[in-house]
C-alpha cells in the first residue's frame, strides 16, 4: 500500500524454491525490497509446516501488496 499511489517504486525480487517431486514441498523463499523481513517471518511458519507449491498457490493474494506475487508465482 505504501507504493501504490507513488510514482516511485522499490524494486523487490522473489524466488521460490520447491522441491522437484510431485507434491513440490516449499524449501526457501529469498525476497530482497522494502519490509523483506515482515513478509518472510509469515510464510516462514508455513515453510516450517510443510507447505507445498498448491498450498502457495490456493491462497487468496491480499492486493495491492508486494506480498501478493508470492502466492501468484507461476
Amino acid at each position: 500500500m505504501y507504493y501504490a499511489m507513488s510514482e516511485h517504486k522499490s524494486p523487490t525480487a522473489y524466488k521460490l524454491i520447491c522441491l522437484k517431486s510431485e507434491n513440490e514441498k516449499v524449501l526457501g523463499l529469498h525476497i530482497v525490497g522494502d519490509s523483506s523481513a515482515e513478509i518472510l517471518q509469515g510464510f516462514g511458519v508455513a515453510i516450517k509446516m510443510g507447505a507445498t507449491k498448491a498450498d502457495f498457490d490456493s491462497c487468496v493474494a491480499i492486493h495491492p501488496t508486494s506480498a501478493e506475487e508470492i502466492v501468484t508465482l507461476v
